[in-house]
């Protein structure tokens, strides 16, 4: 078989059925949802990769649910790998540090992008239970630091020390980037 009627074969069996949900699994997975700035691409860097992944595996076309499984982990981490690239040229999060962290609002959006939520739980990993709540604060609720002091029942300069302390203890996270 040439590799133009390979390519055929593999988009029709991905539009056969329901083979194409496969994709659309995978973005929800990812929490992709289609108000996404890039949806409408990363479903067809998903479909492209259904089609690659379909001619890797001819060994396992006896049996489709075998096979489905393996395509649709092969989109998933081609979409992730995707999601991690443009996530890192594009989040200040990752250059700016800390500094940069205290500029932003953090809505459903921000929070559904798969890096910024993995950076966000390791983040709290590191952090002890008055550090969680500064973050959560700052970050999830979007208040100021006054308005923290108020609910927390603590001086603003208690704040600033906390501040420093997640500044240290996180430094392993972003490197270097924290200093300037």
């Amino acid at each position: 078989m040439d590799n133009k009627t390979d390519y055929q074969t593999a988009f029709d069996f991905m539009l056969e059925g329901d083979h194409e949900v496969v994709v659309f699994g995978v973005l929800k997975r990812l929490n992709v949802r289609p108000w996404h700035e890039h949806y409408q691409d990363l479903v067809q860097e998903g479909r492209l990769e259904f089609v690659d992944a379909y001619q890797k595996y001819p060994d396992q076309r006896d049996d489709e649910k075998q096979m489905l499984s393996y395509i649709y982990q092969s989109v998933k981490w081609r979409l992730l790998d995707k999601l991690r690239r443009s996530t890192r040229v594009s989040t200040p999060i990752l250059r700016g540090g800390v500094e940069t962290l205290t500029n932003l609002s953090f809505d459903d959006e921000a929070l559904a992008d798969v890096e910024t939520k993995l950076i966000f739980n390791n983040v709290l990993a590191v952090l002890n239970e008055k550090e969680q709540l500064l973050i959560r604060g700052l970050y999830l609720e979007g208040k100021t630091m006054s308005q923290l002091s108020e609910d927390l029942k603590v001086s603003r300069k208690t704040l600033y020390v906390w501040r420093n302390q997640i500044k240290t203890k996180i430094k392993p996270i972003w490197g270097n980037t924290l200093d300037g």
